[in-house]
């Protein structure tokens, strides 16, 4: 398992926008804070390219977003511990909040389970790289080459 930040990421640069706006634009920020904590890529995602989303985690380390205001359990939960994502959390096979998510029906849900899990055990490098060619928040994930 690839823990939190072992490759060297300061916690702060998790998610650090430098831009006071979120379109999808701001490629200076490291992959890794694009990544959801349940396993969506906000990179690649639509609504977050057209600007009708602000990401899973950008905004929260500059204070342009509180943590304590947000509504999704999985990012306070996550980002509270510190970690990058569901990955890299201990309790990850036995949360009853990323599983109430993962459960629901429809395909995004199973996508953004296979893209944690893939995250525990082929780490956010090799996530990163196949994530990047994707046209939506989630896609194909495969056995690194």
């Amino acid at each position: 398992m690839h823990g939190p930040y072992s490759d060297g990421y300061a916690k702060s640069r998790v998610e650090t926008p430098k831009a006071s706006r979120y379109h999808g634009h701001m490629s200076h920020e490291p992959p890794r804070t694009y990544i959801g904590c349940c396993g969506a890529y906000c990179r690649t995602c639509r609504a977050f390219k057209d600007g009708s989303c602000k990401g899973c985690k950008l905004g929260y380390a500059t204070g342009e977003r509180d943590l304590a205001k947000a509504k999704c359990r999985i990012k306070v939960c996550c980002m509270n511990r510190g970690y990058q994502s569901c990955g890299d959390c201990p309790d990850l096979d036995t949360c009853d909040i990323i599983h109430s998510f993962h459960d629901k029906s429809g395909y995004k849900y199973r996508k953004y389970r296979e893209s944690t899990q893939f995250i525990r055990q082929y780490g956010y490098e090799e996530y990163i790289r196949q994530a990047n060619a994707w046209t939506n928040a989630y896609g194909k994930l495969g056995p690194p080459r």
